[in-house]
């Protein structure tokens, strides 16, 4: 005969959502820090102007906001992210702040510049200017529906629950304090 043993049931187990959700800000936020990090590298190694000074020398302002703020919000979609791991409260209000910001932007950008976001046409139109349309359409493609998703799945009544449950049990699986 078998028994089947008692086990102790676990209180609340990360939904695949969550998981998901997680996995996919770590790995948006890695992606942006290789892009972040491709673009920087291109601006520091931009060679001298005409007086002889290089581009941090002629717009400091700019160029340590372009320097400090990326990988501050990287780290911080980093840090929500294994905050969603954890079912830690404070990263799904994190979460749920990306998401608006995302929809906000990606919004903003349909808003204001329609054709040029979805048209990219080859005619009187520069390299330049249709390498920042397709800009445009890759930020829109990717942050809207994610942002969407987001918003709509942690503001759930079950996903909410995860997030509230006491702390118990392993802390790979449960939420921890």
């Amino acid at each position: 005969m078998t028994e089947v043993l008692e086990e102790k049931p676990v209180a609340a187990v990360r939904s695949a959502g969550v998981t998901a959700a997680a996995t996919l800000g770590i790995l948006g936020s890695v992606s942006a820090l290789f892009a972040w990090g491709w673009v920087f590298v291109s601006m520091v190694g931009l060679p001298r102007d005409n007086q002889g000074r290089h581009v941090y020398e002629v717009h400091p302002i700019s160029f340590f906001a372009i320097a400090l703020i990326p990988p501050i919000l990287i780290a911080m979609g980093i840090r929500t992210s294994i905050g969603l791991f954890q079912l830690k409260s404070w990263a799904r209000r994190g979460a749920l702040l990306w998401a608006t910001l995302a929809l906000i932007f990606s919004s903003a950008v349909i808003a204001f510049r329609p054709y040029e976001t979805f048209v990219i046409s080859d005619n009187f139109v520069s390299p330049q200017a249709s390498l920042r349309q397709l800009l445009a359409v890759s930020f829109v493609i990717f942050t809207f529906p994610f942002g969407a998703w987001w918003l709509l799945y942690f503001t759930r009544k079950r996903v909410i629950a995860q997030f509230e449950l006491p702390a118990t049990g392993d802390s790979t699986l449960t939420r921890s304090s």
